[in-house]
């Protein structure tokens, strides 16, 4: 039997021993992990990442793979060598007329001219506005105020009737980088409502479509493809819901959402459409079937023209950084109809609790990869293919369609790991175990002084404690009425002479006094029966000795009170002995406590050395 139960110790001391390492590894990891969590989540609430996310971002769209060109697109493109060829700059509104009709004779489903036409250029006014109240396929243009009185915005072309004008402004970054697109807005009021020309584009009880989705909603009529606002005020086209974009979706914080906006995911580094010249059309050097029910963009990618933008790919390129305006409106129209007619995906987000478990797992990894590994360099190389890993997955997502923190994350895996690892260093250096020591003794202190006033608090509580308490205020409350009543007689004075005199002189001592006389009767022998009667007359003949004259009555008055006497000196000696006995018994097993607890504090203090001497 013993030899079962010291196998069982045996395997209870060994799995204590591997049981401490897990709690000290669980416990590390878990408070680094937590506070390196929280700490790059409010530096993300700061917007302290947002650069760095949006970085990501702009790698990411240029490592994906070019798309082939959107062959429901085709770009007109005014070139330097257009405008050297017609001598013309700006293109006069003539030209403008003479290309928009030999478009319509090739039967475009709609035309976009992305070029400006609110005031008269060169001859030909009258033409132009011919031609575009005439046809119904051409959208034009304007610009949106920006509500301040220095820019009104600009308005559309004449002759064009209010649905088949759309804005061409964008949401524009730090740094001038597109990266978000206008669906539809209202016209911010502009400051102190002064205006010079009143128009469509700075009213704002108006609602704009933007140029990119007049364009791609002309050519889904056919399909029957018409947009619908759902009740959470999300568009819906067809069976495809573009999600507006919010402040704090993906890598942005507190971006300026005004209007209806997503995010532009673009199609392609360069041909993201078949592109074609305008001298190709004023000399009819064009293929028909890249016109007929395709939707034709006309507007300027010259660069001498500054209707250009910044675009994620413009990163790390020393020239042709930028992306002429209709090509990107070409991205944004090709994404709208891809989305709709070839389930091309759409820009998701996660929602923040997700992030955050996104954030704290890669937290934990870089925590238990930096508990477990102990040599630098392969430590090193570890975090680098962790680091790999994690860029991998956000990637493997972004093709998916979805914008994940990665910036977070990889952060999150180098700070967690390098907390856990100056903490070992720092634990196994001197000054780890000097501070701990220091900080032990002051708890020791700390701890001893609490457990003595848990004992005393204990003591004080106690039932016994209170039941002297009482008897001690009863006797106060006795004494007073003593006093106060008239002097006794010499007999009764004479009997309880002793006593009185000393509980008088010393009334709060009465503990002390109970303990005291419960000693003395325990070591005084018992009186025989004959010492008894003896002590009895010898007490009854002062009696009769001091007051001769006395009657019978009043003797024996003095016998009763000689009889009290005895039996209250047996009842006292009774208590006090009742008393010394539960003080003993208390005493006991204080002293028993006291010698466990030091005995759990020897474990303690050996287990503690133990570990010390092992790490």
């Amino acid at each position: 039997m013993s030899k079962i139960f010291n196998q069982i110790r045996s395997a209870k001391a060994q799995l204590s021993q591997l049981y401490k390492p897990s709690v000290a590894f669980a416990r590390s990891v878990l408070i680094a992990t937590a506070a390196v969590t929280l700490s790059l989540m409010g530096a993300r609430q700061l917007g302290i990442l947002e650069s760095v996310e949006l970085n990501a971002y702009d790698q990411m769209v240029r490592l994906r793979p070019d798309e082939s060109p959107d062959s429901r697109l085709l770009i007109v493109g005014i070139t330097e060598s257009d405008i050297q060829r017609l001598k013309q700059w700006p293109i006069s509104d003539r030209k403008i007329a003479e290309i928009l009709q030999k478009l319509e004779k090739l039967q475009p489903r709609v035309i976009g001219l992305d070029v400006l036409r609110d005031v008269p250029l060169g001859e030909g006014r009258e033409e132009l506005t011919k031609v575009l109240s005439r046809s119904d396929r051409t959208i034009g243009v304007c610009l949106v105020t920006d509500g301040s009185a220095d820019s009104p915005g600009s308005p559309p072309p004449p002759g064009i009737p209010k649905d088949r004008i759309g804005f061409a402004d964008f949401g524009v970054d730090q740094g001038g980088v597109v990266r978000r697109a206008l669906l539809f807005m209202k016209p911010p009021t502009i400051e102190g409502n002064l205006v010079a020309e009143k128009h469509l584009c700075n009213d704002n009880s108006q609602v704009l479509f933007s140029f990119n989705l007049q364009l791609a909603l002309r050519y889904l009529k056919p399909e029957k493809i018409y947009p619908k606002l759902a009740s959470d005020k999300s568009l819906w086209l067809g069976k495809t819901q573009f999600k507006q974009l919010s402040a704090n979706d993906g890598g942005y914080k507190n971006v300026d959402v005004r209007g209806y906006q997503i995010l532009i995911n673009y199609r392609a580094r360069k041909k993201v459409a078949n592109q074609v010249k305008l001298m190709d059309i004023l000399e009819g050097k064009i293929d028909p079937n890249l016109v007929k029910d395709k939707i034709v963009m006309i507007g300027y990618t010259s660069e001498t023209v500054k209707d250009f933008f910044y675009t994620p790919y413009s990163a790390g390129k020393n020239e042709n950084q930028f992306m002429p305006g209709i090509v990107t409106h070409a991205q944004v129209v090709s994404q709208i109809l891809s989305g709709v007619l070839d389930n091309r995906p759409l820009f998701w987000f996660w929602p923040k609790w997700v992030e955050i478990l996104w954030i704290s797992g890669w937290s934990i990894v870089g925590g238990t990869l930096a508990w477990r590994m102990t040599h630098p360099t392969r430590l090193t190389l570890t975090f680098l293919a962790m680091l790999g890993v994690c860029f991998i997955i956000c990637f493997g997502i972004f093709l998916l369609g979805g914008w994940v923190p990665v910036a977070a994350p990889a952060l999150a895996l180098i700070a967690t790991g390098g907390s856990i690892v100056s903490a070992d260093r720092f634990n196994k250096s001197g000054y780890g175990k000097v501070i701990s020591a220091q900080i032990k003794q002051v708890f020791k202190v700390e701890i001893d002084q609490a457990k003595k006033d848990e004992e005393v608090a204990e003591i004080t509580q106690s039932q016994f404690f209170k039941d002297l308490q009482k008897k001690k205020d009863q006797f106060k409350a006795s004494k007073k009425e003593i006093s106060a009543k008239e002097p006794l007689p010499a007999t009764e004075i004479i009997v309880g002479s002793t006593e009185l005199q000393n509980t008088e002189s010393q009334p709060d001592d009465y503990l002390n006094q109970l303990q005291q006389k419960a000693q003395q009767q325990k070591r005084r022998p018992p009186l025989t029966e004959a010492e008894k009667d003896s002590q009895n007359a010898v007490n009854v003949e002062g009696l009769k000795n001091d007051s001769g004259s006395e009657t019978e009555s009043e003797k024996n008055s003095e016998n009763a009170l000689i009889v009290d006497k005895k039996n209250n000196d047996s009842a006292m000696e009774t208590e006090a002995d009742g008393e010394l006995t539960y003080l003993q018994a208390k005493a006991r097993d204080m002293r028993s406590r006291k010698s466990a607890k030091n005995r759990i504090k020897e474990q303690k203090n050996q287990d503690l050395e133990d570990k010390e001497r092992k790490d």
